[in-house]
Order: structure tokens, then sequence, then C-alpha cells
């Protein structure tokens, strides 16, 4: 499935790049993870920590990702190109890139890709205090179906502003719409990092260095994979929303 999905955006452009990106998107967060878990246990062990993992677990946990994920991934990237047959895009393209006009800053896609997380973090940013609070306090969380009700609302505000930044966007005649509607879905995943810096200032008691590089270091790679998640869904929602727009033009 991951490969199918990290192959499938390359379709209607040809798919020129479709191996890059398959090994990029086996590869990233895996990676991120190992690398991660291994910097934190390198600590844990120099403090003789009860949450050192063996090494022999370490490598094994690399191994599967190295032989089991990455294999799999490109056998799906293939059976889904295989699948996939020729793209067909809603219109006609022209394969000579238009210039992109000059327009305000806050059009910018940069701009568009800082700020369009701000909305979806609000409507969670409540829900991640208790969150942080059943991680780091170490109470017990129990209201999973409020939590799938705020899941929803997320997944239908990141909706909702992704389509709206890139329908401006696509208004001042600005076609690079692919990593805008990521980023500026996957931002969110910065004002989670950002709130679990306040969180640990102000709510928790941890000091020293072990404390400190583990709650960092899994706050990252939260925040990372939150900010993948909700890029995820704000790319496909856009995707789905210009093929329908530009399935209505009329080129003669």
């Amino acid at each position: 499935s991951s490969g199918i999905n990290a192959e499938w955006p390359l379709r209607p452009g040809g798919g020129r790049r479709w191996i890059r990106q398959s090994l990029v998107g086996a590869s990233l967060f895996p990676g991120v993870v190992c690398s991660t878990s291994f910097f934190i246990n390198f600590i844990a062990i120099s403090y003789h920590s009860a949450k050192a993992i063996p090494f022999t677990s370490m490598i094994a946990i690399a191994s599967i990702c190295l032989f089991i994920i990455l294999p799999l991934t490109m056998v799906g990237a293939v059976f889904g190109r295989n699948v996939s047959g020729t793209p067909k895009p809603p219109c006609r393209i022209n394969p000579v890139p238009r210039q992109i006009p000059e327009k305000k800053w806050f059009m910018e896609p940069s701009f568009i890709g800082f700020a369009g997380g701000i909305l979806p973090f609000g409507s969670v940013f409540i829900e991640m205090y208790f969150i942080f609070t059943s991680f780091w306090a170490y109470k017990i969380y129990y209201v999973y179906g409020f939590m799938l009700l705020v899941y929803l609302i997320l997944m239908a505000v990141t909706i909702c502003i992704t389509i709206v930044c890139i329908y401006f966007l696509l208004n001042s005649e600005d076609y690079r719409w692919q990593w805008t509607s990521f980023l500026s879905a996957a931002s969110t995943g910065f004002y989670i990092y950002l709130y679990a810096i306040y969180y640990f200032v102000f709510k928790t008691k941890m000091y020293g260095l072990f404390q400190t590089v583990f709650y960092f270091a899994n706050m990252f790679v939260f925040s990372l994979a939150f900010g993948i998640m909700c890029g995820t869904i704000g790319y496909l929602a856009c995707r789905i929303f210009i093929y329908k727009i530009y399935a209505t033009v009329k080129i003669d």
C-alpha cells in the first residue's frame, strides 16, 4: 500500500521519478524513527537506564526496515505502476510552464504552507493536552470516543483549509499546488511540536539530559507523523478538488 501510494502522485506527470519517490517514501519515516530510537537508546545505555533496549533488538528493527519494508514498498510501487496504466489528466496540459506573475506576500506558497496548519492545530490543541498528560504524567486516557470525534473534526478542518488555500493560490495564477497543499496541512505538526515545547516547560517536571532528550526526540517523531498524516489528507483532498474543477474545463 505504501509503495502504491508513493508512486501514485507521479502518474499525472508521467511518473519519471517513481523509483526515487518510492525509495524516499519507504526509507524517510522509518529512517527517522530508527535514527531517533538509536540516539535515545545510546543515551539510555550511557545512563544505565532500565529503558535501554538491547543493541541486538535495535539491529533487528533496522533489518526489518531494510530487508522487509523497503522491498515490499518497491514491489507495491511496481504493482501500482503496472495496474494504473496510462495517466489521464482531466484536461489538456500545456507542456511549457507559464510564468508565474508577481503577487502579494501572503499569497506566496511559503507563507501558505506555514500558516495553513494554524486552524487544524486549533481544532485539536485542547485534546493534545489530555494526550500529552496520558503520555508524560502517567494518567489513564479513556475518552477514545471523543478522540475519534476530534480526529474527524481535524480531517474536516484540514480538508477545508487546504482546499481554500489552494483555491486562492490557483486564483493568483500559481500552479505549484502539489507541495503547497501538502505543506499547508503538514505544518500542523510544526505547531504540535511548539505546543510540546510549551508543555515541557510549564507542565512537566522533567530535568536532566536523558529526560530532555527522551521527551523532545519522541515528540519530534510524534509531530512528524502527525504532520505527514495531515499533509497526506490535505494533498489527496486538493487533488480530488482540482480534478473535479478542471474536468469541467472545455478547451477546443
